[in-house]
């Protein structure tokens, strides 16, 4: 049998398969009202074979609270939304509460910590609690643990990794105490310590207890491996039911989760502490989105669980499609953060780009239509992908046309960017879902007004994309120059000092690519952030084999691109010597480079053998208007870069497909 769908045991909890949800915020959580979405949401997961559900933080009282979207499980309103979400329910699977407190993490100005450290990540020094103080947050996780459960959760977990309180204690950076609660590494854990006995002591035998433990914190000064270790063998003998593993503090300047990072990269730190840590469940987390990866922990018992969250925004039935032989079917999560953690710090409704159907279950939860329509969609970019999709799960007749030879659009382009080969994926979902889905798809068509007349649809939508914007420059011709199109498909080749005209999203991935050539790997990845050494983690210089310089006329480099990830991509860029310059106009190029005037009124020339025109994009239209108006009664739906080429990202262009789809009348 294979292990991944054997039973295991968590405490008195048997689970069918060794899967389980891993917290994840939606962004919900704070307000009355929500009972019925978060039901929803998690219902579905439930239904697409995962067993056990981790909630998002819920706060053991009002102080340890992220910020508003949090729950404080104390609050007999909170307590009330929570214990009506786990009857709705009741019969699909165990939810697992996870008991949080922020500690220095949290945005107020009343937030605490083990000693008054400001964190770099927030504009509040916290205050340091006293002894006394210790222990009646200990006595509040015990409430907690003992509320949670009356609110119907079937387990819990404590909260004791990614930077927040007790990972705080835990660590000599931010505990610099002399008490029981601090002063050496065995005194450091005993609020955790505590913590876990207070939990245990509120809740019946046996009951389901996990601890999230920081199996490294990627903080210079960290915890040793041997004090982590020593850490999860004392949770292990207070007889915790599981350890679930987590990664890297949120003020950390190592990625663990994005693009940057290849898959399972820390499956290891999970392993090396289960190596150590004989008699307890291990669970493994962070950058585990497919089934080879799955596959491989279990194969070499490096975990005994995985746990994954975004992948289950990405496809509520990832577990179901691996069990059932379809992972060919599985939308896979690409790890961009842009609707799930820029959206959870931004404290809006978490969802995901690839399926924006997240956390908005309700409002796309139409039955099929009775009415089918013959819908004609025109592109296969990321809008044009979602809108035949949902258009055909809707129960309409749906006919998919793109110019290219291969689906995807802007996103076939993005996918031979570092990192964002994970596109692929979502291609490759596409590619199998479509077709199931009834979708007639035809490549190298052009979607002339004589297509249009001869397939005769009730329904157009145009998702027809964007193309590079026209540019001049005088003396552009004397050196080799492209746009970013022509680069990332192979028909310009840059020389070895490049100048990259325009600093948005494109152009900074442009400049990824121009430096580093290759998708991360587990051996390239531990080199550049010396992971290795566990306790002096941190981005290594090194020289790339291209001297490349962005230029921007105005605005911040990078716009478009997620905050939790842009700051770790521009790490790397400077990291191996790129520059950026902002703040100029664009004077002319010589036979030497390119030379620019800055605000300051002085003029420099950047020496380059070649440029990179990235200076935005235009809408590619040109069948939409005569159609509209020589039949003006048709329906017609314009998304994506069609509509507007303006900050055009993927995340509005899936989601403006699934709006169009719902849209057809």
């Amino acid at each position: 049998m294979n292990t991944a769908f054997s039973p295991i045991s968590i405490g008195n909890l048997t689970l069918p398969n060794r899967f389980i949800m891993g917290s994840m915020h939606l962004g919900v959580e704070g307000e009355t009202g929500t009972a019925e979405r978060m039901a929803a949401f998690y219902g579905k997961r439930f239904e697409g074979g995962v067993s056990l559900i981790v909630t998002g933080g819920i706060s053991v009282n009002e102080e340890g609270k992220g910020s508003r979207t949090f729950f404080n499980i104390q609050n007999p309103d909170h307590a009330k939304e929570l214990k009506r979400m786990n009857e709705l329910l009741y019969g699909k699977g165990t939810m697992c509460a996870q008991l949080f407190h922020a500690g220095r993490y949290a945005a107020d100005r009343n937030c605490v910590a083990p000693s008054a450290i400001r964190a770099p990540i927030n504009r509040y020094v916290p205050k340091a609690l006293t002894e006394e103080e210790c222990w009646k947050t200990i006595e509040d996780f015990g409430l907690a643990a003992k509320l949670a459960r009356e609110s119907g959760f079937g387990a819990v977990e404590i909260m004791g990794s990614e930077g927040y309180l007790l990972n705080q204690f835990f660590s000599a950076v931010t505990n610099q105490r002399d008490d029981y609660f601090g002063g050496d590494a065995k005194r450091r854990m005993n609020l955790s310590i505590e913590v876990l006995r207070a939990v245990k002591k509120q809740l019946p035998e046996g009951f389901p207890v996990i601890f999230r433990m920081s199996g490294i914190d990627l903080i210079p000064g960290n915890p040793s491996f041997e004090e982590v270790i020593q850490l999860a063998q004392v949770l292990r003998d207070e007889q915790v039911s599981a350890l679930n593993i987590g990664i890297g503090w949120h003020e950390s300047r190592i990625p663990t989760i994005s693009q940057l990072v290849p898959r399972g990269a820390w499956v290891s730190i999970a392993s090396r502490i289960k190596e150590n840590t004989p008699g307890v469940p291990i669970i493994a987390s962070n950058r585990v989105n497919d089934p080879i990866t799955m596959q491989r922990v279990f194969d070499e018992n490096r975990a005994d669980i995985i746990s994954m969250a975004r992948p289950f925004l990405a496809d509520p039935a990832i577990v179901k499609k691996f069990q059932e032989g379809m992972s060919d079917r599985i939308n896979t999560c690409v790890a961009c953060n842009q609707a799930c953690l820029d959206h959870a710090f931004q404290e809006k409704f978490v969802s995901c780009i690839v399926n924006p159907e997240a956390v908005h279950e309700l409002e796309y939860s139409k039955p099929k239509t009775k009415d089918p329509k013959k819908v004609l969609v025109i592109g296969t970019g990321p809008a044009g992908l979602e809108a035949a999709r949902a258009s055909a799960s809707l129960g309409h007749k749906v006919t998919l046309v793109e110019k290219a030879n291969v689906l995807g659009g802007q996103f076939q382009l993005a996918s031979n960017i570092p990192g964002k080969s994970e596109f692929k994926e979502t291609i490759r979902y596409f590619t199998n879902e479509l077709p199931a889905l009834g979708v007639d798809i035809r490549l190298n068509t052009d979607a002339t007004l004589t297509l249009l007349e001869t397939e005769n649809p009730d329904v157009t939508i145009f998702a027809s994309g964007v193309k590079p914007r026209e540019f001049s420059l005088k003396g552009l011709e004397n050196l080799p120059f492209g746009n970013y199109t022509e680069y990332l498909t192979g028909k310009f080749k840059p020389g070895k000092r490049v100048a990259v005209i325009g600093g948005g999203g494109i152009g900074v991935d442009v400049a990824h690519r121009l430096t580093e050539e290759e998708d991360p790997t587990l051996i390239s990845y531990d080199k550049k952030y010396n992971i290795s050494s566990f306790t002096n983690a941190g981005v290594q210089k090194e020289k790339a084999h291209r001297d490349v310089a962005v230029f921007r006329r105005n605005g911040k480099h990078g716009a478009g691109l997620g905050p939790t990830t842009f700051w770790a991509l521009k790490q790397e860029l400077e990291s191996v010597g790129v520059e950026f310059y902002h703040g100029l106009t664009y004077k002319e190029v010589t036979k030497e480079g390119l030379k620019v005037e800055l605000k300051n009124g002085e003029e420099f020339l950047y020496p380059c053998d070649s440029l990179i025109l990235c200076v935005g994009q235009e809408k590619e239209s040109s069948v939409l208007e005569e159609y509209q108006s020589k039949y003006p009664n048709k329906q017609t739906i314009v998304i994506g870069g069609a509509k507007d080429p303006r900050n055009i990202d993927a995340k509005r262009a899936f989601l403006e497909g699934l709006e169009a789809a719902h849209s057809i009348h």
